[in-house]
This record gives C-alpha cells, structure tokens and sequence, in this order.
C-alpha cells in the first residue's frame, strides 16, 4: 500500500518538520507583549504565515488567534489534497467531518446560552462536501432550527432523535456524545468498506484509541467532578475497541476516580495510566494521539494515515501554541506537560 504515497508522506513530513518544540513554546510564553508574542510567532516557519494574519495594533483575543491558526491548518490541508489519490479523499474528509460536528455544537451552545450569534464561517473549500446550511445554522434561534440546517449531513438523523414535542433543548452531553459517536462509526465505516491490510489495522487503531481514550477521560472527569451522578452511558462514546463493554460498566460502577484508575491499569491502556496521573490526566489523551501519530508519520510506511497523522499533529500543535500565548498575556507559567509532549 506505500506504493504512489511516497510524495504525499514527504509533502506531510515536510510540513511537520516546521513544527514548534519545546524552546519556541517557552520563548513564547516568556513574552510580555502581544507586540513580542506576534514578533516571535512571526519567526516561527510553522506558523509565520498565520502570524501575518494577525492585526498588530488589535487585542490579541483566544478567538482571533485559534482562527489565524487554524485557517493556516486548513490551507496545509488543502495542499495535501493534490497529494492524495482519489480512493482516499473520502476519509480525507475526516477534518470537515469534524468541522461541521464542531459548527453545530456550536450553535446548540449557543441556544442554551440564549446568545443568537453568528460564529467564524468555515471556508467554502470546506463545505463543498457537506450539505449543511451554515448559514442558517449560524443564525438559528431555535432547536427546530438547527434540526432543519442540518438536514442532509450525516448527524441529521442522530439530532431529529433528540428532538423534544415542547421545544425543550436536549442536554448537550448527551448531544456530544451522540454526534461524536456518529462521526466515529461513519469513519470506521469507511475504513471497513475501502482498506485492507496494514493500513486497515492502521487507521481502525487510531480511531479506535481515540474513542477508548476519550470514553475513560469522560468516565474520570465524572467520577471527578459529578459523583452523583450514577449514569454514565448516555455521554459516553457508544463504540468499542479494545475498552470492552464489561470494562465500561465496571469504571462506571467504580466508586471514585482512583478507583476507575485502578481498572484502567488493567487494560491495553495501562501503561499510560498511573495512580500518581493526577490532574495531567487531562493531558493523557492529547500527549497519547501526539506520540502515534508523530511515530506513524516519521517511521511507517508512506499511506493514506501519513495525511491522517499530519492533521492529527497540527491540531494539537494549534492547541499548545494558543496555551503558550495565553500563559504570555496572562503571566503565567506554562503546563509542562504541553513542553513535554511538545520536546522534539
């Protein structure tokens, strides 16, 4: 399968090797100057392009910053396209899949907020493939509302289910958790119906982690932060991989985070989880999909995932150097363990 890959795995190593380490962060978040942080961003061969993006004489605003950044991942994106055969652009997808799910979160927060706001449009390079009506969607008042923008999209008939006779806003937990396990089956099927082979076992591992990562991080959080709660089922991820359904139910009965910990120290993950993991277990998820993917991508064979592997990086790159600005205009240290997982 690496055959007619190789120019599209040196496209996507080219692209990460302008990465940021673990001194560009730090410099970054030395700064004490928005005018010092966009110099430095400025500097950096991986996000210069995003950093011309930003006014010099505006308030560097989360908002402003995420999307410079982000509209620079989704060109790199679009570049890696001409790279990709035919029979792979549909789980190429995988980023505007995920946008759109992201978009129509969005605008449910946004319902229960009461805030009627409109939201940063995606691209249309980005919606030619999708049949949701951003717009109505960004100016929906109503739950109704986003039902019918939706109309189309492969989260449609999940969001048609939660569908109240009153009007009545669904919870969004239970919304997340059933859009994101819609995404995560629609990119199983795929792999299931077009790879084989190494490259089948490649991408089902990391679609399958990710659901087992994110189901134990939510099984913490709520032991954590809501041990009342006692059912955890509907926020959780309905997919399984190698966290077994037994598995899920017995976290779910355990009577506090340490012990969920403890269970979590016997599965194929065990080695990630610690009893000393603390409050990085937030990070665990985050620095697990960085290490594969970075491996994947500088050590396997050329394929479709050396693409997958690209975006993987980026988005997580995105995330920690927006935590190294925020750390700069807020005079704060940054958490060591976005340096750790960031160290070249």
């Amino acid at each position: 399968m690496s055959a007619g890959y190789e120019a599209l795995a040196t496209k996507a190593k080219a692209i990460y090797g302008r990465r940021i380490g673990r001194q560009d962060l730090e410099r970054i978040a030395a700064m004490r100057s928005v005018g010092d942080v966009l110099d430095q961003l400025r500097q950096l061969p991986g996000w210069s392009r995003a950093a011309e993006h930003l006014p010099q004489d505006a308030l560097l605003t989360r908002a402003t910053l995420e999307s410079a950044l982000r509209e620079q991942i989704r060109q790199e994106y679009l570049s890696l396209l001409a790279f990709v055969p035919q029979k792979d652009r549909q789980i190429m997808e995988f980023p505007i899949v995920r946008a759109v799910m992201d978009e129509i979160l969005a605008a449910l927060r946004h319902l229960h907020a009461s805030i009627y706001k409109e939201v940063e449009p995606l691209p249309p390079a980005f919606m030619s493939h999708t049949k949701v009506n951003v717009q109505a969607l960004r100016r929906c008042t109503t739950y109704d509302g986003l039902v019918e923008a939706t109309q189309g999209c492969i989260y449609h008939d999940a969001l048609e289910r939660l569908r109240s006779p009153d009007g009545a806003l669904p919870d969004y937990g239970v919304t997340e958790a059933l859009l994101g396990g819609v995404y995560y089956r629609y990119l199983q099927g795929i792999i299931r119906r077009k790879y084989e082979g190494e490259v089948r076992r490649t991408l089902e591992k990391s679609v399958g982690s990710q659901v087992d990562m994110l189901n134990l991080m939510h099984i913490l959080r709520m032991k954590r932060y809501f041990p009342q709660e006692d059912n955890y089922l509907p926020v959780l991820l309905p997919y399984h991989y190698k966290l077994k359904p037994q598995m899920i139910h017995a976290m779910c009965a355990a009577p506090n985070a340490e012990a969920v910990l403890e269970l979590a120290q016997q599965t194929p993950y065990g080695s990630i989880f610690g009893k000393d993991s603390g409050e990085a277990i937030n990070h665990l998820y985050t620095a697990t999909l960085y290490r594969t993917s970075r491996h994947q991508l500088m050590m396997g064979k050329p394929s479709i995932y050396s693409a997958v592997a690209l975006m993987n990086l980026r988005e997580i790159e995105l995330k920690a150097v927006v935590s190294a600005v925020e750390a700069a205009k807020y005079q704060m240290a940054l958490d060591t363990s976005i340096l750790d997982m960031m160290d070249r």
